[in-house]
């Protein structure tokens, strides 16, 4: 599993990804199944820069055909986007249909973010991929500031949604205090800053609880504008 966020701001994109690979595997114990969760790799990429400013950012299945799923996602951005000047919904499509290529559609999602240029304008557009259900579908509305997050997305959604505890019974016992994020008054900074806490703020909870560390690793951040794109924060290679 993962943990992305892209978040949209008047000024531009940002697109954030962690860097974890992880196997899950099944080991029979004493007449039941045990599943364990392995943390392989921290040097994974999970964000990706394509041609013409497109993002892409991939999370869910992280394994096709026993490699890791970035060579695919490098091949499919040479093979299907390059030399090419197609729009943003049209690479969404392009990148359904080259993952759901195989004998079974893999449980991978995606995000895909840039710019529609058209000729007065530049039209920001998130959009979602579903390989396995085989959907497409736009996430944010004409006009407005916002953030979608997928993977393990629990402790950023407990984050920035209303909370409280629960009796013993499960039923609510109280309200705890809650402060609405106000998306729309953040700058492309405040979106850089955001999207770097969420990630962080996944990793270090995880880290703390009993649970498979399937989130991890350095944090790479690409910045998306109407006239250029570039990464705030990426690993490189090193010997």
């Amino acid at each position: 599993m993962s943990f992305i966020i892209t978040m949209y701001v008047r000024e531009g994109i940002v697109m954030a990804s962690d860097s974890r690979l992880t196997l899950n595997s099944e080991q029979p114990r004493e007449k039941q199944v045990v599943n364990i969760a392995v943390g392989l790799s921290d040097s994974n990429y999970k964000t990706f820069l394509a041609p013409n400013r497109v993002g892409i950012s991939t999370y869910g299945l992280a394994e096709i055909k026993g490699s890791p799923i970035g060579g695919f996602i490098e091949s499919f951005i040479q093979e299907q986007l390059t030399g090419t000047n197609i729009e943003i919904h049209q690479i969404a499509q392009k990148l359904l249909e080259y993952f759901r290529r195989g004998e079974s559609a893999p449980a991978t999602q995606f995000h895909v973010a840039g710019y529609k240029e058209d000729k007065d304008s530049k039209d920001q557009q998130v959009w979602h991929v579903d390989v396995a259900q085989n959907i497409t579908r736009r996430l944010n509305p004409p006009g407005t500031q916002g953030a979608w997050w997928g993977g393990e997305a629990d402790i950023v959604t407990r984050m920035v949604n209303p909370v409280g505890t629960l009796d013993k019974d499960g039923n609510l016992a109280e309200r705890l205090p809650y402060f609405q994020i106000p998306w729309q008054f953040f700058t492309l900074q405040d979106a850089i800053d955001f999207c770097v806490f969420a990630v962080r703020s996944t990793i270090d909870a995880i880290r703390f609880q009993p649970r498979p560390k399937t989130v991890g690793g350095p944090i790479d951040v690409l910045v998306i504008k109407p006239d250029k794109a570039f990464w705030v924060q990426r690993k490189e290679l090193h010997g």
